[in-house]
This record gives structure tokens, C-alpha cells and sequence, in this order.
């Protein structure tokens, strides 16, 4: 259920604070009283409001000090002016103050107030649903910017890829164009050996030389076992899921390998078998990796691989041609 809009009525007078509660309440406002600006702005410390209704004539801050107080401190709380203090002057210096809307007392019809609280309420909503619009729609150029940077990368490194036949030169340009484009503290490539039964690492980035050579693993184990038993990328955030622990436990005892916060590993298929698994850890920018960095890595893990079909092919007819 919505919690109805909080309002503020601030009148030295008792019998006009209790008329103006007595509308808004049976409007279904939530309403707060104050006798003074003062206590006006003690109840703003305390609470959210959405919306003060001031008289200007009043012991103590004055409501048009008080309106300019408001706005300084909280431009989005607009502030309705309701004054037997009718002067054309006092009206524009209220308005170019920031008054959502001069109201004159008596009120003789309680529409009239319904109608310019209504007004203001419906106007706060439209800015916020606009800011966030504007949000979403920076976030999405954003987004669309590092899609068309990471096509504009990927298009290089596929180049560069597709230029060399030697199979050490594709897998390390596979790690390191990934570490550097999708900025993280951490890569890796782990591939089966020939009896199919476990990992070890080939390139590595951000690793310790000596570990990285002394690295084994069965090839059901550990976060890359999973990914290429599934044949799929897996995406990890900031905050492991607690199913994937026992995983990473089995894959980087010693917490060498991978870096907080972030996984992402996809598969390296070769033939139609899944050969090995690039691996990347620890966004640099703290931010969880999106479906640009997955697809990134999968289409430069793909390349790579028609690089090294290629590579296995010329040298297979390089030994006929001998």
C-alpha cells in the first residue's frame, strides 16, 4: 500500500491550521501542523514531506523566509502560499521566490486547495519520473558506447588474431585483450590435456609465473569444469552465490587465481569439443559484468578458436608437404 503524500501546514492560527488539516485529511494527505517557520523546519529535519502550505504573515521567520529556506535546502518540496495577505507585490516576490502557487484566504471553496495541492503532487511525480527517464537513457548511451567500443576492439584483436598461425601467440592476444578491454586484475586460460582428465594453465595474467605452471585441476572440477561441462559462459557478481563456493574452493585454494569482485569464464571450443576456458576476475571499476563483456569474451573466445583450426590446419599440411 502507498503511503499518502505528507503535507506541512504552517499558520500562526490555530482554527486556520485546523481547517486547512481538516480538507487535506479528508483528501487522504497525511498532515503536519506547525505554529511557526521555525518549527516548520524542525518538523522537515525529522520527516519526509512532499508539499508545506505557509501563510506569509507570522511571528519569527516570515513564510516568504521561509519558502526561500525550503528551496535552498530542498528544491524538489514545493511550497504553496495560502496568505490573507493579498497584495498583488507579495504575490509575484512568493512566485519568483519559488511558490508552486499563491492561495488567498478565506479559501470560500475547499476545490480550490484540493485542486492546487492536486496540481503540485502530480507535477513532483512528473519531475521525478523524468529524471528518471533521463537516467535510464544515460545509462543506456553508456551502454550502447562500451557495446560499440568493445565491437571496434573486437574487430582489431579478431584481425590481429587471424594474422599469426603460431597457437601460443592466439591464446595469449585471447587473455590479455580481454583483461585490458574489460579492465580486471585477473585472467586466465586453463586447456585439457591430451588424456582428457585435467586442466592446467597455458596463458595467465595478473598471476604469480611459478603457480600458474604448477596449476592442475581434474577437469570436472572447479568453476571451469562446470563451464565446460555445461558448454556455456557462467557470470558471476560481486557477491558469490554460496553454490558456486565449493567451486571456487576447488579452483583457487589459495586465492591466487581469482579477484573480487566479478567472475566471468567462457568455453574455448575447438573440432566441436570444448578444449579449455578463459577465465577473468576482478572488475577494476567495482562493477558487475554485463551481457557487452560477456558476449565480448565469447565472440573473442570463438575467434580464437577458428584462428587455431586454422593454425592446426597449415601445419598438419605443412608436415604433408615435407
Amino acid at each position: 500500500m502507498n503511503t499518502p503524500p505528507h503535507i506541512i501546514v504552517v499558520d500562526n492560527s490555530q482554527n486556520a491550521q485546523e481547517l486547512l488539516r481538516g480538507v487535506l485529511e479528508r483528501s487522504g494527505y497525511q498532515v503536519s501542523c506547525a505554529s511557526t517557520g521555525e518549527e516548520a523546519l524542525k518538523l522537515m529535519q525529522k520527516g519526509v514531506f512532499n508539499l508545506v502550505l505557509t501563510e506569509i504573515i507570522m511571528p519569527g521567520i516570515s513564510g516568504l523566509n521561509l519558502l526561500k529556506m525550503i528551496k535552498e535546502r530542498n528544491p524538489d518540496v514545493d511550497v504553496v502560499i495560502v496568505t490573507s495577505n493579498a497584495s498583488s507585490f507579495t504575490a509575484i516576490r512568493a512566485l519568483r521566490l519559488g511558490a508552486y502557487d499563491f492561495i488567498v484566504k478565506p479559501i470560500d471553496d475547499d476545490e480550490v486547495l484540493c485542486n492546487v495541492v492536486k496540481r503540485a503532487l502530480e507535477k513532483q511525480t512528473l519531475t521525478l519520473e523524468n529524471r528518471q527517464l533521463v537516467r535510464d537513457l544515460s545509462e543506456k548511451n553508456q551502454a550502447l558506447a562500451e557495446a560499440l567500443d568493445m565491437m571496434k576492439t573486437v574487430n582489431k584483436v579478431c584481425a590481429l588474431i587471424a594474422s599469426t598461425l603460431d597457437i601460443a601467440d592466439i591464446l595469449r592476444m585471447l587473455v590479455e585483450s580481454a583483461v585490458e578491454q574489460l579492465k580486471v586484475k585477473k585472467g586466465y586460460l586453463l586447456l585439457v590435456d591430451k588424456s582428457g582428465e585435467h586442466f592446467s594453465m597455458k596463458v595467465s595474467v595478473g598471476i604469480d609465473i611459478q603457480q600458474a605452471k604448477n596449476f592442475s585441476m581434474r577437469h570436472d572440477q572447479g568453476v571451469s569444469g562446470m563451464v565446460a561441462a555445461k558448454n556455456r559462459p557462467l557470470r558471476a557478481t560481486s557477491k558469490v552465490p554460496q553454490a558456486l563456493s565449493p567451486r571456487i574452493l576447488e579452483e583457487d585454494p589459495s586465492g591466487e587465481f581469482l579477484a573480487t569482485p566479478g567472475i566471468l569464464s567462457v568455453p574455448l571450443q575447438i573440432n566441436g569439443k570444448v578444449a579449455g576456458v578463459v577465465t577473468i576476475s576482478g572488475r577494476l571499476d567495482g562493477q558487475p559484468f554485463n551481457d557487452t563483456a560477456v558476449d565480448f569474451l565469447t565472440t573473442l573466445a570463438n575467434h580464437a578458436a577458428i584462428a587455431i583450426n586454422k593454425a592446426g590446419s597449415f601445419h598438419k599440411l605443412k608436415k604433408t608437404c615435407r
